[in-house]
């Protein structure tokens, strides 16, 4: 393997924190299997040998209680380095996935959404599970074979020097040899199987998520001819690294049988010279046959190593990636001002072009403001470079006069809270949802909160109130409840601006009204009228927006985006045509 994956399965290694003492016990556990193994072969060809000679049942006694003992403990410790070995891995593989899951939470949005969902999911699934199978099935596998070689060429070399150094050269082509040529050839074969691995992942996700659009976009069939041209490439690349795995058994059999052959002609020679006798020729011509048990399993750990090798660089990349420090300019001095001051702001994702600015937009604490215009604009990406989760191109966005780029999580979470179009509903109680904002939400608190986006009636009808499980994804409630439950959880929230994605998509236009101008309002108290939240809202929906006290226009100018109007709603239908004219358009569609 190359240098680099090396470093990366030494890194791996590190962050699976591997239990030394466990993992020993798994070593010890299972050289005592394969040593029972040995030492089976070694006790019953002298015992077949001995009786031969009918000598006294008595001398036979220590003998046939030890092959009944070593056919047992080689069950009985099998069983116990199964145990460790397996508790080793599982552990290893679950502080690599929550070290992984850590990295990703303190890293920039742009790391996670850089990357194929796909991908993602078989970078923290797959690949995690091939790194932990390194411990299980090449490290162990290993030590075990060292072990385990030295007990049985000590065995035979106690009893001919010359047939121990035969054995010895012998397990030194089955173990060492052999691995080395399949692992040459199996690695462009495994490396290229990770990759399959993936895009099958990314495909398959993509498929089932999208299969209405791809069915209407006519793209169906190609999306399923590519998955199936992926597997088709994975099946190829096994069968590839298959045959270097044969090449090796190949070798182990071969290193094998001219261990048995040799000591049997040097054997012959030294009982003929006196200096071996016969039932000692015959321990050190069957020992070998039970000592090549260790060395058989060396081929394929050596693949495994090779595959967790492409994994850990995949792992280690996307955990480089998520903890690599920001390159930004020096923090600019605080100014005076309340609410979020966005000045000449241009944006865009990393390493990407600019989508939109530069824009300016002073928005004052209690106020709510919609952010409309055409899809593909760059209001998301507005909405999350306000949030502090994309910095932007150039130009700043200050939270109460300080650059936001520049306060830390924890002070942003606390002031600022985004729901996204596809935030996600877990497959837990619906108080457990909302939660999801606030740990210490109550129940009570969070009828409050149901109420008050309206759905109270919705949770009169649920057979355990606020404790009732929801299905995964929210696949157990309508569109609307869904959006009204991520309201509730942003309502939950202690922050006091609320960044909302398209809360009306995928909704009927009613509903969608409905909802938006809930939203709107939902920082006021409605019994005295106090604003103690800034809604900042992106909504293809204009009709609602009547509750809003600013709308911003977005529209292409050029190369980029612009703010090309803003004002009231009122102002908007008064003094722009193509707004005004969205505005009848959504008026005759509810006709």
């Amino acid at each position: 393997m190359r240098r680099s994956e090396w470093r990366a399965v030494r890194r791996a290694i590190r962050l699976l924190k591997l239990d030394r003492r466990n993992f020993m016990w798994a070593v010890l556990a299972g050289s005592a299997a394969l040593g029972s193994s040995v030492g089976l072969a070694a006790v019953s060809a002298w015992l077949i040998a001995r009786a031969s000679q009918m000598p006294p049942v008595l001398d036979l006694a220590v003998a046939t209680t030890s092959v009944r003992a070593l056919g047992i403990g080689k069950a009985v410790f099998r069983y116990f380095n199964r145990i460790a070995s397996h508790h080793v891995a599982l552990y290893g593989m679950s502080t690599l996935r929550t070290s992984v899951y850590d990295a990703l939470a303190d890293s920039p949005t742009d790391v996670v959404t850089s990357i194929r969902r796909g991908d993602l999911l078989a970078r923290t699934g797959q690949d995690i599970d091939s790194v932990g199978d390194l411990v299980v099935r090449s490290l162990q596998p290993a030590a075990v074979a060292v072990v385990v070689s030295v007990l049985s060429v000590g065995i035979v070399g106690a009893l001919s020097p010359r047939i121990g150094i035969v054995l010895l050269v012998c397990l030194l082509i089955s173990g060492v040899v052999g691995p080395w040529i399949s692992m040459r050839a199996a690695r462009a074969a495994e490396q290229a199987q990770i990759r399959d691995r993936a895009d099958l992942s990314a495909n398959a996700l993509a498929l089932l998520e999208s299969a209405d659009e791809l069915r209407v976009s006519g793209r169906l069939s190609h999306m399923e001819a590519v998955l199936a041209a992926n597997e088709r490439r994975i099946f190829r690349n096994r069968d590839a690294a298959a045959r270097p795995s044969g090449l090796a058994a190949a070798i182990d059999l071969f290193a094998m049988a001219a261990s048995v052959v040799l000591a049997i002609v040097i054997g012959s020679h030294e009982v003929a010279a006196g200096t071996l006798n016969g039932v000692e020729l015959a321990v050190v011509v069957l020992t070998p046959l039970a000592a090549f048990e260790a060395t058989q399993v060396l081929a394929m750990a050596a693949v495994q190593l090779v595959r967790s090798a492409g994994a850990a660089q995949r792992i280690l990349a996307l955990i480089d990636k998520a903890q690599a420090p920001l390159h930004v300019p020096p923090a600019p001095a605080d100014t005076a001002g309340t609410g979020l001051q966005v000045s000449d702001l241009v944006i865009g994702w990393p390493d990407g072009p600019d989508v939109a600015g530069p824009l300016t937009i002073d928005i004052q604490r209690g106020q709510t403001l919609a952010i409309v215009g055409p899809s593909g604009i760059g209001k998301s990406t507005l909405l999350y470079t306000l949030a502090g989760m994309l910095h932007p191109h150039s130009g700043s966005v200050r939270l109460d006069g300080k650059e936001i780029s520049y306060l830390s999580r924890e002070e942003v979470s606390k002031t600022l809270t985004l729901t996204a179009e596809d935030a996600h509903i877990f497959a837990t109680t619906v108080l457990e949802n909302i939660r999801v904002a606030r740990g210490d939400v109550s129940e009570s608190e969070a009828t409050a909160l149901l109420h008050r986006v309206g759905l109270g009636q919705w949770l009169a009808g649920l057979p355990q109130g606020v404790n009732t499980m929801l299905g995964t994804d929210a696949t157990t409630i309508s569109g609307g409840e869904r959006r009204r439950l991520l309201l509730a959880r942003a309502l939950a929230s202690p922050a006091q601006f609320l960044l909302l994605d398209e809360p009306g998509e995928h909704l009927d236009a009613e509903t969608a009204d409905r909802l938006v101008r809930d939203l709107l309002r939902a920082g006021h108290d409605q019994t005295t009228g106090e604003r103690h939240r800034t809604v900042i809202l992106v909504t293809h929906r204009l009709t609602p927006l009547d509750a809003a006290d600013r709308v911003v226009v977005l529209s292409p100018s050029g190369s980029g985006t612009r703010i090309t109007a803003a004002g009231t709603h009122e102002d908007l239908v008064s003094t722009l045509p193509e707004y005004r004219w969205s505005v009848g358009r959504e008026s005759n569609e509810g006709e």
